[in-house]
């Protein structure tokens, strides 16, 4: 987490510029619906993340970006538990972690002060933790993990400000010890535009 935090400084530096007329940043909530493995591990929506944007139109509808994201995941179970020699019964709790930080490409229909469709793609990295306790045991697994997302959304335009939905499929690739993830985001946000 350490290592985060820097980062969420560097996406910081790119509110400066914001109220350029070439330049968006946005910050949203995301409501996620693991899938895949995901669901199998933590099943259920987490209404727990929150994502950071910057956004450079490089032309009218065209538009390159960065952002940074965190969503989490956690389930109560309480069941037994089988190992290779053993069992154990107790309530059992397991947690997903992830910070994806994305470099983005946007194509944009419609004009700029009207309400715009969009999509995009995003390329980068994750940082996911997935963790299980139980008791005062606990068994913590912490990658780095090539990630991507196809996302498309709307923007709505109020004024100076924007108003934004989107849906994003995030995609991590297996790393150590952790197969691939993946979870619906669903982003309400609010940017300068």
């Amino acid at each position: 987490m350490k290592k985060i935090i820097p980062l969420l400084l560097l996406v910081g530096l790119f509110a400066a510029p914001a109220q350029a007329n070439d330049n968006a940043f946005g910050v949203a909530w995301s409501i996620a619906i693991p899938t895949g493995n995901t669901n199998d591990y933590v099943p259920g929506i987490s209404l727990r993340g929150m994502n950071l944007e910057f956004r450079n139109f490089i032309q009218r509808d065209v538009a390159w970006g960065l952002n940074i994201g965190w969503n989490a995941f956690n389930k109560q179970q309480d069941n037994t538990l089988y190992a290779d020699n053993y069992a154990v019964t107790g309530l059992r709790w397991h947690y997903v972690n992830t910070v994806p930080i994305y470099a983005s490409a946007y194509k944009y229909w419609g004009a700029k002060r009207d309400t715009r469709y969009f999509a995009g793609a995003n390329v980068g990295t994750a940082w996911l933790e997935r963790k299980t306790t139980l008791g005062l045991f606990e068994d913590t697994d912490k990658n780095w993990h090539f990630a991507f997302a196809p996302e498309f959304g709307v923007n709505m335009p109020w004024s100076s400000f924007i108003g934004y939905i989107s849906v994003r499929y995030n995609v991590l690739l297996a790393a150590g010890d952790v197969e691939s993830q993946g979870w619906f985001e669903f982003r309400i946000g609010i940017g300068l535009d």
